[in-house]
């Protein structure tokens, strides 16, 4: 198994303006999501997995033991139900909120992260690829 734990720094993203969109994101909380590069610390300790993503703007952390739901804060401040699971080597996160449902998948390589956005509902998809640093 890839190691997990560890720091990550976001290289590029692939459709996530669209997505947000499709979302609902208004558009200037949409460009500010997709126009910060985030860096992301990834630990676990015991059964609590943490993820800190840092950017210029504002930091996130999410705070989650697998199977167990969670509460989560998206970009406009809804506050959304979430669970976490690992599921073929991947970390998937999923969400549901006052009118969207969703999940992100983190598939971990040697090199990085490959995070996909997905919502229900829509086809829309979107990417965000991080390397390990």
């Amino acid at each position: 198994m890839v190691q997990i734990e560890g720091n990550y720094q976001h290289e590029k993203s692939e459709n996530l303006d669209k997505f947000f969109e499709k979302m609902g994101l208004p558009w200037a909380v949409r460009k500010i999501v997709c126009n910060v590069s985030p860096g992301l610390k990834i630990t676990q300790s015991g059964d609590e997995w943490k993820l800190v993503f840092t950017t210029p703007v504002k930091d996130q952390t999410i705070k989650f033991k697998l199977g167990e739901e969670f509460e989560e804060t998206n970009p406009m401040g809804e506050k959304m139900q979430c669970s976490a699971a690992f599921a073929d080597d991947a970390l998937v996160i999923s969400s549901k909120g006052e009118q969207k449902m969703g999940k992100r998948t983190l598939k971990f390589h040697e090199t990085g992260i490959l995070m996909t956005f997905e919502g229900n509902g829509f086809e829309e998809t979107a990417t965000r690829h991080f390397k390990r640093v």
